[in-house]
């Protein structure tokens, strides 16, 4: 059974140099530069990304739709109208959590965010029919 802390995890260690995967046998995640898997010979290094799970990409996790879907939660309208103009262009997530600091709604945001991964965890480990909890 997966734990979906353990997923979680993962899913924050994805960026767009490295995949990563989650080994049901081991009950472990691990990145696909495999560095700490050195001591392993070609085949079992093998063996283990054939037994193993990629977890979402980046791109498929879409953190710049969170904040676009954050922001719609938002009612104050004044704060709304700033994140959405934040958003824009690059630099874009530092400015949305810097903004979010200076007025305090930062906690508002990483809870939003939190949601979000778990329900990336769940979908996807339905798709990949693993139990979880």
């Amino acid at each position: 059974m997966v734990t979906l802390s353990k997923i979680i995890e993962g899913l924050e260690l994805v960026d767009n140099i490295v995949d990563c995967y989650y080994n049901p046998e081991k009950d472990e995640i691990f990145l696909s530069n495999i560095g700490e898997y050195e001591e392993l010979s070609e085949d079992e290094i093998e063996e283990l990304f054939e037994k193993s799970i990629i977890l979402p990409t980046q791109y498929e996790i879409n953190e710049y739709q969170m904040m676009v879907d954050f922001i719609d939660t938002i009612n104050n309208l004044e704060i709304k109208n700033n994140l959405q103009k934040l958003i824009q262009g690059k630099g874009a997530f530092r400015r949305f959590k810097d903004y979010c600091l200076e007025i305090n709604i930062i906690q508002y945001w990483y809870d939003f965010k939190e949601q979000k991964y778990k329900e990336i965890a769940i979908n996807w480990c339905k798709q990949n029919e693993l139990k979880y909890k």
